[in-house]
């Protein structure tokens, strides 16, 4: 996981989750527990980047880049952004690799418009799982600069060290919370979310598609009991991106 960890150096000088995964999978948190087990934070304004131009060529500088990924990172440079379509295209790619190893074709979990892999209902064996993870790995490692690329441009454009400041921003930016909201006010309310049902915070529900984007954008994950699971290894998922 060579790639993934440069991910988490680069984009947080912390430790995050890199994919929205099942129970067990791959960079989840864990379902069940409350959503303040997330990464602690940094704090105090601090940046990984001074805009998101030096962002972007500081992925470019990763020296295991495909060259797909390359050609879309220099034309989000030129651009000054990372596209849509460029993302989609991706993250199709992604479930292209996992089909073309065996798995059946699933829907992506899309958080707001940002993708990860949905929550899974594992009924493999044990050597299954450890073969779905570095299937997941190698696959995940053919997009992950664009990946983390789009989640910050979306997620974090202010490029915060502070996971909670980060969120905190994009959910005042999606004017989901009011405009004095702050990170001490999620980390608050998020520590008090014990994963019982009770819903701490003020202003929107947990599921809430615009927290949930916010959140997954930013390398926090939760799985809740009646999220739509997918059976990687006795069923089948549904449409790729954008379908």
């Amino acid at each position: 996981m060579v790639r993934i960890a440069a991910v988490l150096v680069a984009a947080w000088l912390l430790v995050w989750c890199v994919a929205a995964c099942a129970p067990g999978s791959p960079g989840e948190t864990p379902s069940g527990g409350a959503e303040g087990e997330a990464a602690q934070s940094v704090g105090d304004g601090q940046k990984i980047a001074g805009s998101m131009g030096e962002y972007i060529d500081q992925v470019l500088s990763w020296g295991d880049l495909t060259d797909k990924e390359r050609t879309m990172l220099e034309r989000a440079r030129q651009d000054g952004a990372l596209s849509v379509s460029d993302y989609e295209q991706a993250w199709s790619d992604f479930r292209a690799c996992m089909t073309d190893r065996g798995y059946p074709p699933f829907e992506l979990a899309n958080y707001n418009g940002v993708y990860a892999m949905p929550p899974l209902d594992f009924t493999g064996t044990p050597d299954e799982w450890d073969r779905y993870k570095n299937d997941y790995d190698a696959c995940y490692g053919q997009i992950d600069a664009i990946d983390v690329v789009y989640a910050m441009q979306v997620g974090n454009p202010g490029l915060y060290t502070d996971m909670y400041e980060a969120v905190a921003d994009c959910l005042r930016r999606e004017e989901a919370v009011p405009a004095d909201y702050t990170a001490d006010d999620l980390r608050r309310e998020s520590g008090d979310d014990s994963g019982s049902g009770d819903d701490p915070y003020a202003y929107f529900d947990r599921q809430d598609p615009v927290f949930r984007g916010c959140k997954a954008a930013n390398g926090w994950t939760s799985a809740y009991a009646d999220d739509q699971r997918v059976d990687l290894w006795h069923g089948t998922g549904g449409a790729s991106p954008g379908q």
